[in-house]
């Protein structure tokens, strides 16, 4: 896959739906939050069902504020900006905002996933109902969808009730169900019939959530173990606001399984945090050492999000005759979005150091094994351009290049399934170009006259010499570093 000028001129509304921002401030700031963290080719505001529509009269009727498609996960979002109204009872104002703000939205989402789970096929991106998502929904028995209500307005009502110098985020409280809310202010539970669980942030929470956990993999991996972890039988958890649970998240982790976890819960237990874990991290110097560790991780973000851009603009193009799709397109670039930042972290620092390499004619290579399973190969090659040779006719050499290099993968590692290659010209070149190349390999080994082939090829351009090769695995590592991690070993040929 490479980047060519635009010539799809059907990208005209995919384009206009990814440069808007919701109709309100509110909406438009919750938009601008998601994208960041989830990236523009997987996150749609204001997507529209056909529902109500007479034939090709009228508009459609908005699904929800955003939507997140992310493989088998779908996300969600209502948002709600609501002034809270003091009264003399302090339940009746909660009360009146509550069913504004949490349980209006509640029931939209409960509405939007019941519409997903019938019609995963009708949404569009336009009122008009003219432009369908662009990218398909799972089926209905693979999907994982998640809601998330959210709420402002109320931060300061909720801080001068608690007092104590409270951040005004409300408390979960699992104790509560639908209307037992009402005379229970400022906390939330179980909003929906049948303990359907809504994710609830407000204007504090929000922020923290997704700038901490700000890739599909971690925000959702993150909801997932909280909803499995409120929902235990038996147990019931007073928390005073979502800042602390997250506290409580990012800081268990376990190295083995390279995830945080809540820990478990007692049965028949209540389990009540106090206030103030997340104060004391942010003041920490392992969390400043974190944040600093991540910095090279964003390299891997904007890698992905420019050439998001191309396939929206319909200025990317697919290499060796392979059929044209956003299917194709969108499959690639979803398998890096798939890493979590911790292993984002590697995959920048290698974007960093390739491309910072600048030898005469030389391409210069490293290769990182990763992926969920650990059998993914990400290929990464900077190949400086030869004078005698045009533009056109150095990428062909540069995408032959990178496909032996996916190919010999194969050879070196047979427990790899699939090589994603990247390749570029270094960062002195005045112009940039990127060739993405997946292949996809059967459990089986190669076909032994094909490998024999390739092993020549492999001589004769130099390629994988086993005196000279080395590769890097994503390693053991840590949320909160002690120290900065070093560079990993680099091969060139």
């Amino acid at each position: 896959m490479q980047s060519s000028e635009p010539e799809n001129g059907n990208a005209e509304a995919w384009i206009k739906s990814c440069s808007e921002a919701g109709s309100t401030e509110s909406e438009r700031y919750l938009v601008r939050l998601a994208r960041k963290a989830f990236l523009s080719l997987w996150s749609y505001s204001n997507v529209y069902t056909d529902e109500g529509r007479k034939g090709r009269r009228g508009d459609g009727k908005e699904l929800c504020d955003l939507l997140v498609v992310f493989g088998n996960d779908v996300i969600l979002f209502s948002d709600k900006h609501c002034e809270f109204i003091p009264h003399a009872d302090i339940n009746v104002a909660w009360n009146r905002w509550y069913k504004r703000a949490i349980e209006k939205s509640a029931k939209q989402l409960a509405g939007a996933e019941a519409w997903l789970t019938r019609f995963p096929d009708r949404l569009f991106l336009d009122p008009g109902c003219k432009t369908r998502l662009p990218i398909p929904l799972p089926e209905p028995s693979k999907q994982r969808i998640h809601l998330v209500a959210v709420t402002r307005g109320v931060s300061e009502s909720a801080a001068a009730y608690w007092g104590g110098g409270s951040s005004g985020s409300l408390f979960i409280d699992t104790s509560l169900e639908q209307s037992e809310h009402r005379s229970a202010p400022f906390r939330v539970g179980w909003v929906l019939p049948n303990k359907r669980f809504v994710h609830v942030l407000d204007e504090t929470t929000l922020d923290i959530v997704l700038q901490e956990l700000d890739t599909v993999s971690d925000f959702v991996t993150y909801l997932t173990k909280k909803q499995e972890r409120l929902a235990e039988s038996g147990a019931e958890f007073l928390i005073p606001g979502e800042e602390e649970l997250v506290a409580h998240y990012l800081s268990r982790f376990d190295p083995k399984s390279q995830e945080h976890y809540f820990p478990e819960a007692p049965n028949d237990a209540l389990v009540a945090l106090d206030e103030g874990h997340w104060a004391s991290l942010l003041a920490s110097k392992a969390y400043r050492a974190r944040r600093k560790e991540n910095e090279i991780s964003y390299l891997w973000d904007e890698l992905i999000e420019y050439q998001n851009k191309h396939i929206i603009a319909g200025s990317a193009s697919v290499l060796y005759g392979v059929e044209e799709s956003v299917d194709i397109y969108e499959r690639v670039m979803r398998m890096m979005a798939q890493e979590n930042r911790l292993a984002r972290r590697i995959l920048g620092e290698s974007i960093s150091r390739v491309r910072g390499v600048n030898m005469k004619g030389k391409r210069f290579t490293r290769t990182i094994i990763g992926g969920p399973d650990k059998k993914r190969a990400y290929i990464f090659m900077s190949l400086p351009h030869p004078a005698e040779l045009s533009y056109s006719q150095y990428r062909e050499w540069r995408q032959d290049q990178l496909f032996g290099y996916c190919l010999g993968c194969k050879l070196k590692f047979d427990h790899v399934s699939e090589a994603l290659g990247i390749a570029f010209e270094p960062s002195t070149a005045e112009s940039i170009s990127v060739d993405f190349l997946l292949i996809g390999f059967d459990e089986t080994p190669l076909d032994p006259d094909f490998a024999k082939d390739i092993q020549e090829h492999l001589v004769e351009e130099n390629m994988w010499n086993p005196k000279k090769m080395a590769f890097s695995t994503i390693p053991q590592a840590t949320p909160f570093p002690q120290k900065r991690s070093k560079l990993f070993r680099s091969r060139r040929s």
